[in-house]
C-alpha cells in the first residue's frame, strides 16, 4: 500500500502527515509519542490501509509541522489543532483514534472534548502525565525533562533506544526506532514537555464516552504498567486492558500484528 506524505494549512501554520488507504474509508488517526514522529506508525500505515484510511500526523513542532502559537500550551491546544486537521482532511465520520505515549495524552483530551468525532479510542503505552506535580518537585522535574531534549549524539540515541525497547529486541526493530527522535525540534520539544505538566489523564478518562482499549508492555520501564495503565483503568474500569508480555514501550513496532488486530477491533483478549 502506497504511503503519501502531505501537509495541511491550519490556523497556527502547517501540519505534516503520512497517510494510506482510500480517502472515503473509515479513518484511523494516529498520534505519536514525544520522542517520535509519524514514521513510527509505518506498520499501521502498511497493515491497516485498505479497509481504513490511516493517517499519522507529525504533531505541532515535530518534523516540518509548525509549533503551536502558544509558547506554553495546554493539552487543549493540541486537541484543538487535531480537530482542525480532521476538518481540513474532511473526516466527517467518527474515527478510531490511536495515541501512543505522549500522544495518548492528546488523544484522551480530544476524546473528552470532541466525543462526537470518535468511534473508538486506543491508547498504547499510555501516560498519566504530570499535571498533579507541584512546588519544587515540579520545577525540578520540568527542568530535567526540558534539558533531556538537547542530547542528540549517537550514544544518547542508543541510550534512548535502550529505554524504549527490551534488551532482546530484534536489530530490525532497533533500526526502525533509532531515527524516530530525529524529527524533534527545540521549540516542539519545549512545548510538548510543558504540555505534560498541564494535565492529569486519569482525571480525563472518565469523561470519554467511546470504548477504550489500553495497550501496555509488561517490560515497559518508561511508562510502567502499574504507574500509568493501571491508574487509568482504576479511573475507568470499563476500559479493555491488553498486556503485551515480552514487550516494552514501542508496541506498534514490537508487536505490529497484535497491535493492528486491536486497532481493527478484531482482538478481544483482555486482562
Amino acid at each position: 500500500m502506497e504511503v503519501a506524505s502531505d501537509r495541511y494549512a491550519l490556523g497556527h501554520g502547517w501540519v505534516e502527515l503520512r497517510e494510506s488507504g482510500p480517502t472515503d474509508a473509515p479513518v484511523i488517526m494516529c498520534l505519536h509519542g514525544i520522542g517520535s514522529h509519524s514514521a513510527g506508525y509505518r506498520a499501521q500505515l502498511a497493515g491497516l490501509a485498505g479497509p481504513f484510511r490511516v493517517i499519522a500526523w507529525n504533531a505541532p513542532g515535530f518534523g516540518s509541522s509548525t509549533p503551536l502559537a502558544n509558547a506554553d500550551p495546554t493539552v487543549e491546544d493540541y486537541a484543538l489543532a487535531l480537530s482542525h486537521l480532521l476538518d481540513a482532511l474532511q473526516c466527517e465520520r467518527p474515527a478510531v483514534l490511536v495515541g501512543s505515549s505522549w500522544g495518548s495524552v492528546i488523544a484522551l483530551a480530544f476524546a473528552a472534548r470532541f466525543p462526537h468525532r470518535l468511534h473508538r479510542l486506543v491508547l498504547s503505552a499510555p501516560n498519566t502525565a504530570r499535571g498533579r506535580m507541584t512546588g519544587a518537585a515540579r520545577d525540578e522535574a520540568l527542568a530535567h525533562m526540558l534539558a533531556s531534549g538537547n542530547a542528540s549524539d549517537a550514544a544518547s540515541r542508543e541510550a534512548v533506544v535502550d529505554r524504549l525497547l527490551p534488551a532482546d529486541a530484534p536489530s530490525q526493530v532497533r533500526a526502525l526506532v533509532a531515527p524516530l527522535r530525529d524529527a524533534l525540534t527545540p521549540a516542539g520539544w519545549v512545548q510538548a514537555v510543558r504540555m505534560l505538566f498541564s494535565v492529569h489523564t486519569p482525571s480525563l478518562i472518565g469523561e470519554v464516552q467511546c470504548p477504550i482499549d489500553v495497550l501496555a508492555g509488561a517490560l515497559d520501564t518508561l511508562a510502567p504498567l502499574d504507574q500509568h495503565a493501571l491508574p487509568l483503568r482504576e479511573a475507568a474500569p470499563s476500559i479493555r486492558l491488553h498486556v503485551f508480555d515480552g514487550c516494552a514501550h514501542m508496541l506498534k513496532l514490537e508487536a505490529p500484528t497484535r497491535f493492528n488486530a486491536i486497532v481493527r477491533g478484531t482482538a478481544h483478549q483482555v486482562v
